[in-house]
């Protein structure tokens, strides 16, 4: 049963929005040393990929990599992306960047962005971008839905921002509306999130007290949690995160590793958690559609 409540729990965490640094802001003038490899994001959510040749207050122009040059205009473009020194190509963002699996990451969604994520099959739930510091979100299991007592919510709160471009800083609350508990309904945790590291590799640490509405103790025992993320190629990233959840006189591990397939708009989580005192691992699948963008 512990197991059970263990996993149930994982499974609502996934609706922590995580955070998010700075986009990075479009280029001006003519790069000094040429053509330079760049990512233009238009407002539409289309992406070109090329050399920017040149840029102005009317527009960009730049050179596809299939060949050819087109000229786009200031108003049509949401943001454009250089490649650093040494770079041969610039990647798009990793649209899961503002989480690991299911815990938050430093980094914030940017007011108008958002997601609806379907994890395990089970719970669905969505989180948008109130302000560049500010997210909202809400989930539930739909599949307990159309059983008796079957009512369930999860809400999350969460502000945050970015120390320069590598700390990222996030705190917040989840509460967990869930029938059938013993100690009550409503259940939750505080958290507080550091991530180092840029989009592309970072790790983070969270820490929060749980609560249970009703119980003289409701802020005991630290929830914590240690994850990584780090970006291998432009479609694919590689993400753990590993859990300290307590429980009485007893301390439960979990642990995860899963592989991140990345999209300009859809990213995929799939591996493993690894719950103590269970031989069997169970899998780990999460679908995330992003929308909005600035």
């Amino acid at each position: 049963m512990r197991i059970l409540l263990v996993a149930v729990t994982v499974a609502f965490l996934g609706v922590s929005t995580p955070a998010g640094a700075a986009e990075p802001s479009a280029a001006s003038g003519v790069p000094a040393a040429g053509p330079v490899p760049a990512l233009v994001t238009l407002k539409d959510g289309q992406q070109l990929r090329g050399k920017l040749v040149s840029q102005d207050a009317s527009g960009a122009t730049l050179e596809l990599e299939g060949g050819g040059r087109v000229v786009v205009p200031a108003a049509s473009i949401e943001r454009i992306e250089l490649a650093r020194a040494g770079q041969a190509e610039v990647r798009s963002q990793d649209p899961n960047r503002t989480r690991y699996l299911y815990s938050p990451s430093g980094f914030m969604l940017k007011r108008g962005q958002g997601y609806i994520s379907q994890t395990e099959l089970l719970v669905t739930s969505f989180a948008y971008g109130v302000t560049d510091h500010l997210t909202l979100g809400l989930g539930t299991a739909v599949p307990f839905l159309f059983v008796a007592d079957g009512v369930n919510l999860v809400g999350t709160v969460k502000f945050g921002g970015s120390i320069g471009e590598k700390v990222h800083l996030a705190a917040g609350a989840q509460g967990l509306w869930l029938p059938g508990l013993d100690a009550g309904t409503t259940a939750g945790f505080l958290f507080g999130t550091v991530s180092f590291g840029t989009p592309d590799a970072h790790v983070g640490l969270s820490v929060g007290p749980p609560f249970v509405a009703g119980n003289e103790n409701d802020f005991g025992d630290l929830l914590a949690s240690v994850s990584g993320a780090v970006r291998v190629s432009e479609h694919i990233a590689l993400v753990s995160e590993n859990w300290i959840i307590p429980g009485g006189d007893e301390t439960t591990f979990v642990g995860s590793g899963a592989v991140r397939f990345i999209g300009q708009r859809l990213g995929v989580d799939a591996g493993l958690l690894f719950v103590q005192g269970s031989e069997i691992p169970v899998p780990w699948l999460d679908f995330t559609w992003n929308f909005g963008g600035r």
